[in-house]
């Protein structure tokens, strides 16, 4: 995606490289790992109790850190109710997406912003494409079954909003 974007900025003749462009991506960097610590906060905060939580709480304990988030990342399939990868949060994305690419002049957090954005939405289309099971998880916050026609539009028309913001952030 990154590639994608940078590609453009230069066939319409707009990319400069400078220091603000390393920001930038310094900042999508840390965007894109940071919804990996939502799968910690499953463990650590919402589900404390679970027998693979307390043994990740262990890892940690004995300064296991690599093995600890290799098991996160293991057993990711596990984690059903996970805040970043919910419709809501792809909706309170979009609204900070919007506001940061309208408001904000420095790279860092425009970056941020948008690796955030990258990850879920690859999260979010690949489930589509490829995992129709896991897709259901991102509406557990919804009260209702969705129809897969409405799971269908909702996918379109938030990524056609993320491409949209993405060029802009």
């Amino acid at each position: 995606m990154l590639a994608i974007i940078i590609m453009v900025s230069v066939l319409d003749g707009s990319f400069i490289f400078n220091v603000n462009l390393l920001w930038w991506m310094l900042g999508v960097l840390i965007g894109f790992l940071f919804v990996f610590f939502d799968r910690f906060i499953y463990y650590a905060i919402l589900k404390p109790d679970e027998t693979l939580s307390l043994k990740i709480k262990e890892l940690f304990g004995q300064r296991k850190v690599i093995g600890g988030f290799r098991l996160l990342l293991m057993e990711r399939y596990d984690q059903k109710e996970l805040a970043m990868r919910s419709a809501l949060f792809v909706v309170v994305w979009i609204v900070l997406a919007f506001f940061t690419a309208t408001s904000v002049l420095d790279y860092l957090p425009r970056g941020f912003v948008l690796g955030i954005g990258i990850h879920i939405f690859f999260d979010l289309i690949y489930d589509y494409l490829m995992d129709k099971e896991r897709l259901d998880l991102w509406f557990w916050q919804i009260k209702r079954t969705l129809e897969p026609e409405e799971k269908k539009w909702f996918v379109i028309l938030s990524s056609m909003i993320f491409l949209v913001l993405a060029f802009r952030l």
